[in-house]
């Protein structure tokens, strides 16, 4: 019988009871209690007793998530008591909520230190209660329709407790479409505006609609997450732009800039159901002319650039050279300097790859020797600490064999300085001269410690220009430096944008805000391949576009082929600087940067 009591119940139920009736109870439950009766009631003695009763019988909660006692809770406070303890380290409760509501717990009656969470779904803690000793413990918080648990449990001791729990339903308004037929219209501006909803399992999706009338800063930033949702920023078409998917409650964010025009903005749950406060701005922006969010500045132009480098008018045009496989060389507009008598004579590329194959006829004229380093010897001769790097140095392997056991980095060689020699392929730059960095194993997998050295050794040993064909996942502190450092010593550093289709460059091209260059990759016919990533809405990005598509270029073994991707592009954009350097040598890479931009397609 004494396991349907708390404490306070027995002193009820006892001062209730003759004699004959107390005398029956202590005879039900526990034997070994013996107070004084001077009447027919307890006395305040008997009551000092019974609060001492052992009441580790007391477990009506699941021990486990599993097990959990399932209750339900509403507006007005409802009690459990039971007890927690060494013998007991865990009382768990399960209850759900229709709606999104306003929860109250209160945990009381404590005779040594206990604390309580508050879990969601997933055994996840939302949040919890930790006073010290026998001090109550209290939750409020507002949660979203769905199933929930409460766990008490021992810090120090064991307790009988009372826990009180209580969930009041809100009103939550769903003033945004679910649709973008439907979406809610809104007007943004340079101080942010703050509009409150909620997405969850029974309101998947919110959209709002915002025109721009002129390019503008655009930020978003969505917050007072219970749960994890996300925000995505779509087109006019409903495509999608860019999102924000932080993990778990955290904060959504998104800055970009935009051009004139109509947009979506989506917000929707990635798991639970939240309340949501989204907050949106939009400053009329500082563009540079010319520049394309798909295209940034354009297609490069070497008769244009080479001419800007030497401070004069633009070359004039030049028959169209070669044959059908030289069609890269004429979009650029290469020939055009070379009529000019500027081929990249005195310059060194970088080719940062998969190696070059540097016996190849088309190359071997164009291989850049180290002339301090005696082949062979098993000595570092110039002491630029590598032994025997002749022929530049192995970083995906730690030796100095630079040969290509892939092809990419032979074919990338090639459209930089193949020879103008009447056969194969012709290079934008074909009197430069190549320095192969090896910073891909065969396989074209390699490390961004191994790109940062292949970058200061290619600076250290005399490039004046550095080709990356290559791209990864996340930025890299060493990347970062090594780039930093070759532009601080006047080496120009040119990276392919990538091939993901994306709304940005990835990475290393997207330093091409602070260094060097990105390069994205167009057709025959001058469109922008679906593959390539695009320039994005920062205008501080030095972006162009070169030729990419089913380029004709040389092969390891003597061969030839077609390759298509933004790693073909650059190469081209490599070329271009070769011919600018070989007018100018004394340009910096801000100076480069600036001709190369203010001179392509979207601007000349």
């Amino acid at each position: 019988m004494i396991d349907n009591f708390a404490a306070n119940d027995i002193y009820n139920y006892i001062d209730g009871l003759d004699s004959s009736g107390f005398e029956k109870f202590l005879a039900g439950n526990n034997s070994s209690i013996f107070p004084t009766i001077a009447t027919n009631r307890a006395t305040s003695l008997f009551k000092e007793e019974v609060a001492s009763l052992d009441l580790t019988t007391l477990d009506n909660a699941g021990n486990t998530l599993t097990t959990a006692r399932d209750i339900t809770i509403g507006a007005t406070p409802t009690t459990y008591s039971d007890f927690v303890g060494s013998t007991d380290t865990n009382d768990y409760y399960r209850f759900s909520l229709g709606d999104t509501s306003n929860f109250s717990l209160n945990l009381t009656g404590l005779s040594a230190d206990a604390d309580v969470s508050l879990l969601n779904s997933n055994g996840r803690v939302i949040t919890k209660s930790t006073n010290n000793n026998n001090s109550s413990e209290s939750i409020t918080r507002q949660l979203n329709a769905g199933t929930y648990y409460v766990r008490v449990y021992p810090y120090r001791g064991s307790t009988n407790y009372n826990l009180s729990l209580a969930a009041a339903p809100l009103a939550i308004p769903d003033n945004a479409g679910n649709t973008l037929a439907t979406a809610r219209d809104i007007t943004i501006g340079a101080t942010p505006t703050s509009y409150s909803d909620f997405v969850g399992s029974t309101d998947t999706n919110d959209y709002y609609r915002f025109s721009l009338g002129t390019t503008s800063d655009f930020s978003l930033n969505l917050t007072g997450l219970s749960d994890d949702a996300d925000v995505s920023l779509l087109d006019s078409n409903g495509s999608v732009i860019t999102s924000s998917t932080n993990s778990s409650n955290s904060s959504e964010s998104i800055t970009r800039q935009l051009s004139a025009g109509t947009y979506f903005v989506q917000v929707y749950p990635y798991s639970g159901s939240t309340n949501y406060n989204l907050a949106l701005s939009a400053t009329t922006a500082t563009v540079a002319p010319g520049y394309s969010a798909i295209s940034g500045y354009g297609l490069v132009n070497a008769a244009a650039a080479v001419a800007g480098a030497l401070n004069e008018s633009p070359f004039a045009d030049v028959p169209t050279f070669g044959g059908a496989n030289d069609w890269g060389v004429n979009l650029v507009n290469a020939p055009e300097a070379w009529a000019r008598g500027y081929t990249g004579q005195g310059v060194v590329v970088a080719v940062l790859d998969t190696g070059v194959d540097r016996n190849h006829a088309d190359l071997a004229g164009n291989i850049w020797t180290n002339a301090g380093e005696i082949a062979n010897d098993g000595l570092d001769n110039d002491g630029n600490g590598y032994v025997d790097d002749v022929y530049g140095w192995n970083f995906a392997n730690g030796n100095n064999n630079t040969l290509d056991g892939n092809s990419h980095g032979t074919h990338v060689a090639g459209t930089i300085a193949a020879g103008n020699n009447g056969f194969g392929a012709t290079g934008v730059a074909y009197n430069s001269r190549i320095m192969p960095v090896k910073v891909l194993d065969d396989s074209g997998s390699g490390s961004y410690s191994g790109v940062a050295q292949g970058i200061r050794y290619a600076v250290d040993n005399g490039a004046d220009v550095i080709n990356m064909s290559l791209g990864g996942g996340s930025t890299d502190s060493a990347v970062q430096s090594a780039l930093q450092y070759a532009s601080s010593s006047g080496v120009i550093v040119v990276m392919a944008a990538g091939n993901e289709g994306a709304a940005q460059p990835g990475y290393p091209a997207s330093s091409a805000t602070s260094w060097g260059l990105a390069v994205g990759a167009v057709d025959s016919s001058n469109q922008m391949a679906s593959f390539s990533n695009r320039a994005g809405s920062n205008s501080s990005m030095r972006y162009v576009t070169a030729p990419g598509v089913q380029v004709y270029s040389t092969l390891p073994n003597g061969g030839y082929g077609f390759l298509s991707g933004t790693s073909m592009a650059a190469p081209h954009v490599a070329g271009v600087v070769a011919l600018m350097l070989s007018a100018n040598p004394n340009l910096t890479d801000a100076q480069v940067r600036q001709i190369i931009t203010d001179t392509a397609g979207n601007v000349a």
